[in-house]
């Protein structure tokens, strides 16, 4: 829960005006309550009993309307502090993410992250925040209250006090299954999330294949194993809830037991009925709402723990990289488990050359290429950059030194210039040469909106060449030292990855290193080395 405690401190002040105004709101709640007791004593009253009432009754409007604009208000403060905290954490979450080392990224499903930006930040929010603002309430209901009842009877005050301690007590008996249960549901959301991605993203297959029904099979498998989960937490709660209710219920029935006692032996008014029975409600709702607050705010500690259990960090430190001279592999090996793919390679990638790395499928041609890009550190040998060990380098460092063009392109979700640039500060003239160089250029010109024009969901309105081209452009705006394609032009009809290839094998002072299956011979003879695995 350290984290949840700096998020406190670091928004104490908002946190607290939301918290006053809602004791305030409480406030006026009670004592709107308590007025009630105004029309039993203008009835009572000597004199023009008819006057004394509508008068009353306008003055109890009147605290009833002023305490609803204060919950009003209320709710506004409490709409936009969920807006700046929801923002806050995904903030978080987004620099954690940021962080973490490549292997711990990958390892897991993007739906689970997915889950950690919807589901999880709805659940923190809602279990640590919302419910704090709610139990600061409720307690403050409550003893408002307490203290209407006390002044009513003493007698009731005390009758009130014996039952808060059995409805705080009680429902404690059941935390640790709260949190486990709690633990669980994150756990479910994030697997169903990944499984509803999933489905969706592998619909085009189900619909090609003529089995549009099992798409609806697959979401329906997820969704029972996931509110199954869900149901069990819901379950749990709810019983809590019953618990608390039940208690509540009870010491309403005892109060107004304790005050028509109270009445027959002359210790209050027979009309403090009328108010000890809004007020019982009031006190035991409150009361009962508070502890059911804090006992989620309590279940939310596995939300927070998860964050800082499953983050990864990437290692800082270590020794920013000059101009490199020359990447070289010494005696390099990898295995994936029991599976050797490299064993004992020794290759040599010098500034200014033209690679090309070709073998068949499951060759190693990606795994070479993730190692010297730092992505894979679980190797022998040694990658050296110049003079430096990748062991000893700065990432970062290389990041800046290095272009990698997949051959899965992603596209994001906004304008080609972001699609290029990835948000850094290029000139529309450099945007336009890089164009130039990715044969892009006739069809940039047909697009009305230029590089505004929005990219739609991983570029499904683009054909695979121009996907290609964009990414490809996306590595040349950086001015790199080294540029890595992975089957970056395999889209292209040949007439234009001709075109490309030649215009980057043309490139005098960057290195190039292509991968491919398919080694053509008017490429072959640009190429500095060919590195052949099998």
């Amino acid at each position: 829960m350290i984290q949840y405690k700096a998020f406190v401190r670091k928004y104490f002040v908002r946190i607290t005006a939301v918290s006053m105004l809602g004791i305030l709101t409480s406030l006026s709640m009670v004592f709107a309550g308590y007025s009630l007791s105004f029309l039993f004593t203008a009835y009572e009253a000597e004199g023009d009993k008819a006057k004394t009432l509508v008068f009353s009754f306008l003055i109890v409007l009147a605290i009833w309307l002023f305490a609803m604009l204060l919950y009003y208000m209320s709710l506004l403060a409490k709409a936009k502090i969920q807006q700046i905290i929801k923002n806050e954490l995904r903030t978080m979450i987004g620099n954690k993410i940021g962080a973490m080392t490549y292997t711990a990224f990958s390892g897991k499903d993007s739906g689970h992250y997915v889950s950690w930006l919807t589901n999880d930040v709805d659940a923190l929010y809602q279990q640590s925040f919302a419910a704090l603002f709610s139990g600061i309430e409720n307690i403050a209901i409550a003893i408002f209250s307490l203290v209407a009842l006390c002044m009513l009877s003493f007698y009731i005050g005390l009758a009130a006090v014996i039952l808060l301690v059995i409805i705080s007590v009680l429902p404690q008996l059941a935390n640790r299954r709260l949190e486990k249960a709690n633990a669980e549901r994150s756990g479910a959301m994030e697997v169903s999330t990944e499984s509803y991605k999933d489905v969706i993203m592998g619909s085009g297959i189900f619909f090609l294949s003529n089995l549009r029904g099992r798409i609806c099979e697959r979401i329906v498998a997820a969704s029972e194993k996931a509110e199954q989960v869900i149901f069990r937490y819901n379950r749990t709660n709810t019983s809590v809830q019953i618990l608390i209710a039940t208690v509540s219920m009870v010491g309403q029935v005892v109060l107004l037991l304790v005050t028509f006692l109270a009445a027959v032996l002359g210790a209050c008014s027979a009309g403090a009925a009328l108010s000890v029975g809004n007020l019982a409600g009031s006190f035991f709702n409150g009361a009962g709402s508070f502890v059911q607050g804090f006992m989620t705010v309590k279940a939310s500690k596995p939300l927070w723990e998860k964050f800082a259990g499953e983050i990864v960090a990437a290692p800082e430190g270590g020794n920013d990289l000059p101009v490199i001279s020359e990447i070289r592999f010494e005696n390099v090996s990898f295995q994936y488990e029991d599976h050797s793919v490299l064993v004992n390679r020794n290759e040599m990638f010098c500034a200014g050359g033209k690679y090309a790395i070709t073998g068949n499928s499951g060759s190693g041609k990606s795994t070479l290429v993730k190692i010297l890009l730092g992505l894979l550190p679980g190797y022998s040998g040694n990658v050296w950059y110049g003079e430096l060990e990748q062991k000893s380098v700065r990432m970062t460092s290389l990041y800046e030194k290095i272009a990698y063009v997949e051959q899965q392109v992603y596209l994001f979700q906004d304008t080609l210039r972001f699609n290029i640039t990835l948000g850094q500060d290029y000139t529309d003239e450099q945007i336009m040469k890089v164009i130039e160089k990715c044969c892009l250029k006739e069809w940039f010109v047909s697009l009305p909106d230029g590089l505004d024009t929005i990219i739609n969901e991983n570029g499904k309105n683009l054909s695979g060449g121009q996907r290609q081209r964009i990414a490809l452009a996306r590595g040349l705006i950086r001015e790199v030292q080294y540029i890595i394609l992975d089957e970056g032009t395999s889209a292209l009809d040949e007439a234009n990855a001709m075109e490309i290839e030649n215009a980057l094998l043309d490139m005098p002072n960057m290195c190039i290193i292509l991968i491919t299956h398919h080694l053509k011979e008017t490429v072959r003879n640009k190429l500095t080395g060919v590195v052949v695995l099998s």
